[in-house]
């Protein structure tokens, strides 16, 4: 086991390889979304593990077992960038991207909850619901009111007291002057 202030020492003195190490896989890693500052920073854990575990009992020199350290954790890292979640996590957007003219955020956002959209919606509605009735005949609205509440033409004629062929010219009739409301 080497000492701490042994290990400063032998930190500076072979960083060089974290350095030739971080470049043999860069282009790899950021190919992959991997980071340079995270590329270093497993390098330099595998450097550190190299200096902790290394036992000069060993048939091999430090610098080997340095080498061999620095190159798995920055393979395991490369190997980490390919799986399905890293991939997914390198695809995602900030809700501050730029995606045509508005940010992600805007884009997503729910509308549907926006005051002045819901006061414009409820008096289009409220005004598209006053043309049709005053367009309608007396007997139309009553067979429209019947009709929009899911009723069918036989349970529209019973209750209005007319025969099923009055009920279905008068639905035709509302359609048509409904449709021509919504054109204009």
């Amino acid at each position: 086991m080497i000492q701490t202030e042994d290990k400063n020492k032998l930190y500076d003195e072979y960083k060089y390889i974290v350095d030739v190490i971080i470049h043999k896989y860069y282009n790899t890693a950021l190919s992959n979304g991997v980071d340079l500052k995270e590329m270093e920073s497993e390098a330099y854990l595998g450097l550190s593990e190299a200096l902790n575990n290394y036992k000069s009992d060993q048939n091999s020199s430090l610098a080997t077992f340095i080498t061999i350290c620095v190159t798995r954790h920055c393979q395991k890292l490369i190997k980490r960038s390919y799986g399905q979640k890293a991939q997914m996590f390198n695809n995602l957007y900030s809700l501050d991207y730029d995606y045509e003219g508005q940010t992600l955020a805007e884009k997503i956002s729910d509308t549907t909850n926006d005051p002045l959209t819901n006061l414009t919606t409820k008096e289009n509605y409220q005004e598209l619901v006053t043309n049709i009735k005053t367009s309608l005949s007396a007997q139309e609205y009553e067979v429209f009111k019947l009709y929009i509440n899911g009723l069918d033409y036989q349970t529209i004629a019973l209750i209005l007291k007319k025969s099923s062929k009055q009920v279905d010219n008068s639905i035709q009739r509302i359609k048509h002057k409904i449709r021509d409301i919504l054109r204009s």
